[in-house]
């Protein structure tokens, strides 16, 4: 394991700055915050809006939530929802705005300050006081770089990698994009060849999966950009008969792929707490309602190997707290600076 991977095999102690919110939050008390993640059936959108949902009550507001389930025609109905119920301010979680322009320019229209969060700018729009963008690139391209280093390095320059990248948004595509220019750029001697999905049509991704490999078959590594693909992947890889020819890597921190860590299954997955996100969007839309401007937090990621999986307990419960990550001291820094504490 390299040194950079080590270090961030380690339990977090020390998180981003969170800066100072003018003002404080007293007076955002009792208002309405609605939470569409692009569908809760997402570990990591269904984590994320619970950890808002626990923020945003520290400061006295409300969060109501309405499943996107991955369809875009839902979504626009919980964006009218929102409207109709005279929500003060929408939350999406991991939702384009080039997927649903016409129902976020509806939320705006009726003064509802909007936070797109997890996604970078799209469709034509940038960040403004009525619609914000919160962009996760940052912190989920770190996380796949670690991926991507271990498989750079175990593989000591040769590996012959089939990447499976997420086509759903602009966050995804960025990822995807990033992960092959970073493989162009530190492994000249590794062979890279993809295969690109979207989430709504998932049950296909075996199939490709499975026809990629026989197309290539001295592949060694499967890297996976998010772990909501993974059991797909495994799914074609067993198909083709590649189980034991090669390893899977992925990146999110999910329930499942920290089970196939522990059990042998797959040396690494890096992980980003969804808790620290959830509470990272809170700040974000507090700010808005403030009138202030959204300051983006990164998020850390940890790497997970069987060296320090053991020390975890792995349950949904486990999942939903940052008891994977390090201490909840990331709540007094967020508290500091709403002036809670």
């Amino acid at each position: 394991m390299t040194a950079d991977l080590a270090r961030n095999a380690k339990s977090i102690t020390e998180y981003p700055a969170v800066p100072p919110l003018d003002g404080g939050v007293a007076a955002l008390k009792g208002k309405s915050v609605w939470y569409i993640p692009i569908g809760s059936s997402i570990p990591i959108a269904n984590a994320v809006g619970s950890a808002m949902d626990s923020a945003l009550a520290t400061a006295g507001v409300e969060m109501h939530v309405c499943d996107g389930r991955l369809l875009p025609d839902t979504i626009s109905a919980c964006m009218s929802q929102a409207v109709a119920q005279h929500a003060d301010a929408v939350v999406t979680g991991f939702i384009d705005y080039s997927l649903v322009p016409t129902a976020f320019d509806g939320l705006v229209s009726n003064n509802i300050k909007v936070l797109v969060a997890g996604e970078a700018p799209s469709g034509g729009r940038t960040s403004s006081p009525q619609l914000a963008f919160y962009d996760a690139t940052p912190s989920f391209v770190h996380a796949e770089h670690l991926a991507l280093e271990s498989v750079v390095s175990g593989s000591a320059g040769k590996a012959k990698i089939l990447y499976i990248g997420i086509t759903n948004s602009s966050l995804t595509r960025n990822i995807a994009k990033d992960a092959k220019d970073y493989l162009a750029r530190q492994c000249a001697g590794c062979t890279v060849n993809s295969v690109d999905y979207a989430t709504a049509e998932i049950a296909k991704l075996p199939s490709r999966v499975s026809a990629a490999l026989l197309q290539y078959p001295d592949t060694d590594h499967v890297v996976v950009e998010l772990d909501s693909g993974a059991n797909a992947t495994i799914q074609g890889i067993q198909a083709a008969g590649f189980s034991d020819k090669v390893q899977l890597v992925s990146v999110s921190g999910n329930l499942d792929a920290l089970q196939r860590v522990k059990a042998g299954d797959q040396p690494i997955d890096v992980g980003l707490s969804p808790v620290h996100i959830g509470w990272s969007y809170a700040d974000g839309v507090l700010r808005m309602l403030a009138g202030k401007p959204v300051a983006a937090v990164s998020t850390p990621p940890r790497v997970f190997t069987k060296d320090n999986i053991n020390t975890l307990t792995l349950t949904d419960q486990a999942y939903a707290t940052n008891v994977w990550y390090g201490t909840d001291a990331y709540q007094d820094t967020f508290h500091r600076a709403w002036g809670l504490s």
